[in-house]
């Protein structure tokens, strides 16, 4: 992301009423405006079936930063900011329903000059992406106008391929942004600057020094009022296809021969085309069941609303593969996500290899831990590199000991929010940090065999790291969270 404008275009904001839209976009976008990073000319016009005036939905924004900003509400940018905001109502599924958006974008572009650069955001459910879509080709000429489409990127491999059949319908490859907010976080972006910018680490990135390696999203929240959705995708679909394949592509890929977009996307489809695709056996499904957490009831997840009562969507899914390439061969790989966890924390942990421990041994003494290196995406960002050292005293005594990265600390700065990067990149029309075609279709292909074999569902109580099962799949070796 530059510190230059992009040029002058409209921002239209499909799903503008909905909770995304309050929770992220706008705050995102406010927070551009504050820092002088919106284009010098530029509409942004909100588009859903809520009837509300122009007003109203600026009162909407309004509480949406107020509440979700990471910068305070300030009154002179609010003011400018607020002037920028449009609104029009109406539906998806009727054809040319989308007439009297045209009118207002086309009245925007002769009073403001944007030249008829116009950036689409899907911010609705995912259902709704096919008609937005096939209501925006009925426009006609459409010229530069860019997409951005939000995740879930169809619910597996063949509803995928459908919808990538139906965007291109309208929109060229080069013009579609399909968005996973992962890629918007300043550390996930910091790996690909910690392997290639450091030697010391990029050398022994490799099955010479690597034991194993680790990747962890847990929220500590259940659904909170997503059952309907949940139902329909899972932890795999949710979190473990888009977030966990996208960070560890990033982790695992090979250094690309340009930063250019398509060099980085050209090196993640490289990986991603490594990755084994999972196996029933390599996979453990959780669901979390209703307890008793600091003397409060936390309902388990057939109490969810939007839930059936018999359901066996997993809530928590623990895999095991590996990288089928010279780099990463011999080196497990283990991924889990779930709700009702401890906490709410994205760790990627990279084990090395032990070291020979009959030095020690001999002397009776233990050899510590194994040295690892812990990337913190969320929250306390940062980077923690763990080895073994000397205790203190006149006793030979191994402790393990941290030395620790902070990007709160190094930088004396809180980072931007990834939603901020991805609207100003895809304002910008650099794809580096979004997804592509056949990037998408294989991250499917590698969960598509779990998809179709479901397997057994096992119970876990709130506030613990899923269910014993994943404790079994990583055996003899340990969770790192534990």
């Amino acid at each position: 992301m530059t510190s230059v404008p992009p040029p002058s275009q409209a921002i239209v904001i499909f799903g503008a009423s909905g909770d995304l839209t309050k929770r992220k976009i706008i705050p995102a976008l406010y927070n551009l405006c504050s820092e002088g990073l919106l284009p010098e000319k530029v509409a942004i016009v909100g588009y859903a079936r809520t009837e509300w005036s122009e007003e109203e939905f600026r009162e909407h924004a309004r509480e949406g930063v107020e509440k979700f900003s990471r910068t305070p509400l300030e009154d002179d940018t609010w003011k400018v900011f607020s002037e920028l905001l449009h609104y029009i109502s109406g539906e998806f599924h009727e054809e040319h329903c989308f007439s009297h958006l045209k009118e207002e974008l086309d009245h925007l572009d002769a009073q403001l000059g944007l030249e008829g650069r116009r950036l689409f955001y899907c911010a609705t459910p995912p259902s709704a992406f096919p008609l937005i879509i096939r209501r925006i080709g009925e426009l006609g000429d459409i010229g530069d106008a860019r997409i951005v489409i939000e995740k879930p990127f169809g619910h597996d491999l063949a509803s995928a391929k459908e919808l990538n059949g139906i965007v291109h319908e309208v929109f060229d490859e080069s013009r579609v942004f399909r968005i996973d907010h992962y890629l918007g976080k300043e550390t996930v972006q910091n790996i690909l600057m910690f392997r290639f910018a450091n030697s010391m680490f990029e050398r022994i990135w490799n099955s010479d020094a690597l034991d194993h390696v680790q990747i962890t999203v847990a929220e500590d929240l259940g659904v909170e009022g997503r059952g309907a959705y949940y139902e329909e995708a899972g932890a795999i679909g949710d979190i473990l296809q888009n977030h966990v394949l996208q960070v560890l592509a990033f982790l695992a890929m090979e250094p690309p021969r340009s930063l250019e977009p398509e060099a980085i996307r050209d090196e993640k489809v490289k990986l991603l085309r490594a990755v084994h695709p999972f196996k029933t056996d390599d996979v453990v499904r959780g669901q979390y069941v209703t307890c008793e957490v600091d003397g409060k009831t936390v309902p388990g997840y057939h109490d969810e609303e939007g839930v059936a009562k018999d359901s066996t969507t997993e809530t928590y899914a623990a895999v095991r593969t590996h990288i089928d390439n010279w780099r990463w061969s011999g080196i497990p790989i283990y991924l889990r996500t779930g709700k009702r966890l401890p906490r709410r924390t994205t760790q990627v942990v990279v084990f090395f290899r032990e070291a020979p421990g009959y030095l020690f041994e001999a002397s009776g003494m233990a050899t510590g831990v194994a040295d690892h290196i812990a990337i913190q995406i969320q929250p306390d960002e940062g980077i923690s590199l763990a080895f073994n050292a000397k205790e203190p005293g006149p006793d030979l005594n191994i402790k393990p000991v941290h030395m620790t990265f902070s990007y709160a600390e190094a930088f004396k700065a809180e980072p931007a929010e990834a939603y901020e990067r991805l609207i100003m990149e895809a304002m910008e029309g650099d794809h580096t940090l979004f997804i592509r075609e056949d990037e998408v279709e294989r991250s499917w292909e590698i969960v598509q065999p779990i998809l179709d074999d479901s397997g057994s569902v096992y119970p876990y109580p709130a506030n613990n790291w899923g269910p014993p099962e994943a404790v079994v799949l990583i055996a003899p070796k340990r969770w790192h969270l534990h």
